[in-house]
This record gives structure tokens, C-alpha cells and sequence, in this order.
């Protein structure tokens, strides 16, 4: 069922997203001093508590950039005219202005464009707790709103009065059973990864099939993640365009930081990671770095190929790009990968099917049978290499957990395997399972005395929400309890006793020396 919206706009730095983070209790806005952060909608729900602390209305809040009408740049125009497409579908708008500063003449400008659309408008005052005096300035109270509030979105003063002021200008409402909000369980999450400028918003236009995100030709034009939840084939979808990460040497500014680190938190929460590489430029150092971020989040990955109608083409290109792509990502050579364009919409479509197969094997469960079977026949057929002068014994191999899937091996030892044996055993779990394009997790773990072969359980990794942090990279959560419950701390090998040496014989010289020998005179006569 549908929400009320509700839209907040304002000048830049104005405290938009910092108001949005507090009302949807988040992190899921990009926030900073730098004007201009925001340039994507961000949406969110707000939910309203009784006095007794529990939910009794729910509505939707979007977060829009900075509005600038006299900004001559593609990326100012760009900004307001998302700012305003959010404004023109909200019920109720909401003038946020900056108390610091005062009445500025982009407030009145924005305010008189916002009383020509009739609908119900509230301003508030932010940062009261910066006003000089203590009090906001007069002129915000002759730009003709019915009421005006002031409030501090950073410390939450006066923002209780602010939801209850939005609940009376509501059109409709909406109870928490009538929204119908559904579990994060049911969503099939994938992220847009890649490098600046390989067309990451261009496919989340296209993929949705309406202005989502703003697109120019300047690399970095998307700076914070944007969620979008949709619905294709009765299967619930949430994709989240991340911001384009640059080299470590070129990164600088401290905005560009966070849009790195919120684009890694992406990877973290998705399901699904499409790797969007450039058909032009090729395969770079920087997007293996980038599909490593991905693997150590524990996603999956598929190579999306985007401008792809730049290129020209005859029979074979497309065989000879795929051999080059390979070899430039090489521990990558089993992730699926299509060649695409997503400005002219040419196999876009396959996209979802992909990543539906992708996301069924990142969850798959194993049984515990099938998986000592192959673990024989593994051994069978090539036995593991020899570590420290003793050959390993491989005992048994279970599931500990999925997304992605995880697997602990109990052997003889506790000096693990050598890797390329351990390369083999991904190699084959992929083949035979079905598991190409997603990350796996080996755990080799000696065997204590006493110990069963383990029952068929698996663990699901936690979901995340939008605002959370990142999540362990590279250790599974049950893989850190069982090794916490039952490894023990490796012993130090005792020395071996070797002869001992000689004892040194005493100088004949020097402080250390033995006394002289002095001769006796014979007491014989003669």
C-alpha cells in the first residue's frame, strides 16, 4: 500500500541529510561539511511512537541535494532537477534553512517556487543550537508559513515537535500492518561496483526504466549509495548504486573517503556484486583491486562488460575480449560475465536471470553426505601435498554456512594445507556444485580426539541494513566460534638435545691461567 512522502529540500548544507538520519533513525545519508554531498533522492521510512513505545504510523521521507537555481553547471542542474521531480510526487514539503546563517535570498526564492505548487509546506530552522542570541532570525517569519519551527537535526532538540507537525499535514495515513513492509530476509540485494565513469548510474536508469540517478560525463558525479527497492516477476529486489573508487593515491578529499567506505558497505550488504568494467579501456589494476573488495565482503560477482557499442565489432571480438578480461582478472576466470550497453538497453534484460542463478548459489546448502563423497573422491584422485615432511589425512568436510558458502575440512594437522591444494578444492566444489562466481570459504582444522563427524547445520549470514558497518572480512562468524571452542593453542616444539660440547680449556696465559709448576730441588746428596 502506498505511503505518504514526504520531501525535504532546502539550500545546500543546510543540515538535509543530518535531519533525514535523525527521522529515519540511520546512517543511510552521506553526511559532511562539504556542500553539495548529496545528489541522489535518498529514501527512507520514519516511524511514529505512541507514548508508550510502540509503532503507530509510518511514513516515507526523501532526502534531495541542495537547490541552486542560478547554478550554470550540468552537475547544479542535475541536482535540482532531481530535487525537484521528489518535490512535485511528496504530499507534504518541508523548507529546511540554515539558522547560522540567516535569511538568505536563495530561502526566499526556494520558498516562493514551493508556495506555487498549493501543497502543505512547513519550514523549520536548523541549527538552533548555532543561532546568534539564541533565538532564529525575524525574517523567516515573514516568508508567509503557516508555522515555523526550530530545531538542532544533529542533536535532536525540538524534532519531536517537528513529527508531529509533518502527522498533521498528512493527506492520508498509514498503520505499520498497512504499509506492508517486508522482512529484509525476502530481498535479493545486488550492488553496481566499479571504477568512476564505467556507467554504474546509467544501468541503474536503465535497469529501473526512469531517472534514479544522475548521470554526466564527469567522473565521480555519484557520491553517496542509492537503495532502490523494486519489484520484478513477484521477486523482491533492492539495488544499491555505489560511488566510483579511485586509487588510494588519488583519493584526498575526505567526502570522496566516505563515498569509498559507504560503496565497501554496499558490498557488505549485497547479495550479488556486478562489477561494471569499461568494454573501451579494458580490464585495470584498479578493477581487480575493486573485485577483491568484493570477495573479501563475501559476495558474489558477475562481470558486467558495459559500452559495449562503442566497440567495433566483427565475429570473434567478443571471444577475444572475454580471453583478454580473463587473463587480466584471473582469480576471477569462474564469475559469470555479459557483454552489455546500458544506453542503448542491449542485453540488459539477461541481467536479472544472472543474477537470480548467482544469488541462488551464493545460499546454497550442501549436505554434509555429499559433501564426504567428494571429498574422497577429491583425495582419490589427487592427494595433498606433504607439509612440514607429513602427509596430511583429509577426514571429513561439512558446511558451517552460506552467503557465502562456508566449509571447515578436519585433518591430522593443524599446518593447514598448501594453498594450491586448497585452489583444487575450490576448483571442483565449483565445478561440481555449481558454485561459479561465488566466494568460498575453506577452513582446514585438526581433528580432537572424540570429535564426530558434525550434523548437517549451516549458518546464514547476518543482514545488514543500510546504515550499518562493514562486517568481518574474510573469517565467517561460525568459523571464529568453532575455531574460539575447539582449537587450541599450537604447542612450541621442544629443541632436540644434541651432544653437549666440549669443555674449554683454560688459557695459558692472562688473569684465568693455572698457576706455574714450580720444580723441587732434589734431597738426594751426591
Amino acid at each position: 500500500m502506498k505511503l505518504p512522502l514526504v520531501a525535504l529540500c532546502g539550500r545546500p548544507n543546510v543540515g538535509k541529510s543530518t535531519l533525514f538520519n535523525r527521522l529515519t533513525r540511520s546512517r543511510a545519508a552521506l553526511v559532511h561539511d562539504l556542500p553539495g554531498m548529496t545528489r541522489d533522492r535518498s529514501y527512507g521510512r520514519v516511524t511514529c511512537l505512541s507514548e508508550e513505545g510502540e509503532a503507530e504510523e509510518v511514513f516515507e521521507l526523501v532526502d534531495t541535494g541542495g537547490l541552486d537555481f542560478e547554478g550554470d553547471d550540468v552537475i547544479t542542474q542535475g541536482i535540482t532537477r532531481m530535487a525537484q521531480a521528489a518535490l512535485e510526487e511528496a504530499h507534504v514539503a518541508i523548507l529546511l534553512v540554515d539558522g547560522h546563517d540567516g535569511l538568505t535570498a536563495g530561502d526566499e526564492e526556494i520558498a516562493t517556487r514551493l508556495r506555487r505548487q498549493g501543497k502543505p509546506l512547513l519550514l523549520v530552522i536548523n541549527k538552533l543550537d548555532g543561532m546568534k542570541g539564541g533565538a532564529p532570525d525575524g525574517g523567516f517569519y515573514g516568508l508567509g508559513f503557516d508555522q515555523v519551527l526550530a530545531i538542532s537535526a544533529a542533536h535532536g532538540a525540538g524534532v519531536p515537535e517537528l513529527i508531529e507537525a509533518i502527522r498533521s499535514r498528512l493527506p492520508f495515513h498509514r498503520t505499520p500492518e498497512e504499509a506492508e513492509i517486508h522482512s529484509l530476509s525476502d530481498e535479493l540485494r545486488f550492488a553496481l561496483i566499479g571504477r568512476p565513469n564505467v556507467g554504474k548510474s546509467s544501468l541503474t536508469n536503465r535497469l529501473l526504466g526512469y531517472e534514479r540517478s544522475l548521470v554526466s560525463e564527469v567522473a565521480g558525479t555519484t557520491r553517496d549509495t542509492v537503495d532502490t527497492v523494486f519489484t520484478v516477476k513477484d521477486k523482491v529486489y533492492r539495488m544499491i548504486d555505489t560511488a566510483g573508487i579511485r586509487k588510494k593515491g588519488k583519493t584526498h578529499e575526505g567526502a570522496e573517503k566516505l563515498s569509498i567506505l559507504k560503496a565497501k558497505q554496499a558490498m557488505a550488504r549485497a547479495d550479488v556484486s556486478l562489477l561494471l568494467l569499461d568494454a573501451v579501456e579494458g580490464a585495470t589494476h584498479q578493477d581487480a583491486v575493486i573485485a577483491g573488495y568484493a570477495q573479501e565482503a563475501g559476495a558474489a560477482v558477475i562481470l558486467v562488460v558495459n559500452k559495449w557499442d562503442l566497440v567495433e565489432k566483427d565475429t570473434h571480438t567478443i571471444y577475444g575480449a572475454e580471453e583478454d578480461l580473463r587473463r587480466s582478472l584471473g582469480f576471477l576466470h569462474h564469475a559469470p560475465m555479459i557483454f552489455l550497453s546500458a544506453l542503448t538497453g542491449q542485453r540488459v534484460s539477461k541481467l536479472f536471470g544472472m543474477i537470480d542463478e548467482l544469488a541462488a548459489a551464493h545460499g546454497h546448502r550442501i549436505p554434509t553426505s555429499e559433501l564426504n563423497r567428494f571429498l574422497r573422491e577429491s583425495v582419490s584422485a589427487m592427494s595433498p601435498h606433504a607439509i612440514d615432511g607429513k602427509l596430511p589425512k583429509l577426514y571429513f568436510m561439512t558446511q558451517v554456512g552460506v552467503r557465502p558458502p562456508s566449509f571447515v575440512i578436519k585433518t591430522n594437522t593443524d599446518r593447514g594445507l598448501h594453498f594450491s591444494y586448497v585452489r583444487y578444492l575450490e576448483n571442483r566444489l565449483r565445478e561440481q556444485f555449481g558454485l561459479a562466481g561465488v566466494p568460498l570459504r575453506l577452513s582446514i582444522q585438526k581433528k580432537q580426539k572424540g570429535e564426530d563427524e558434525p550434523v548437517e547445520t549451516a549458518v546464514v549470514r547476518r543482514i545488514l541494513d543500510p546504515g550499518e558497518g562493514l562486517k568481518p572480512s574474510r573469517s565467517n562468524e561460525a568459523l571464529q566460534a568453532q575455531k574460539a571452542d575447539k582449537i587450541k593453542p599450537r604447542p612450541r616444539p621442544k629443541k632436540k638435545e644434541g651432544p653437549k660440547p666440549a669443555a674449554k680449556q683454560a688459557p695459558r696465559k692472562g688473569p684465568g691461567a693455572p698457576p706455574k709448576r714450580v720444580r723441587q730441588k732434589s734431597t738426594k746428596r751426591s
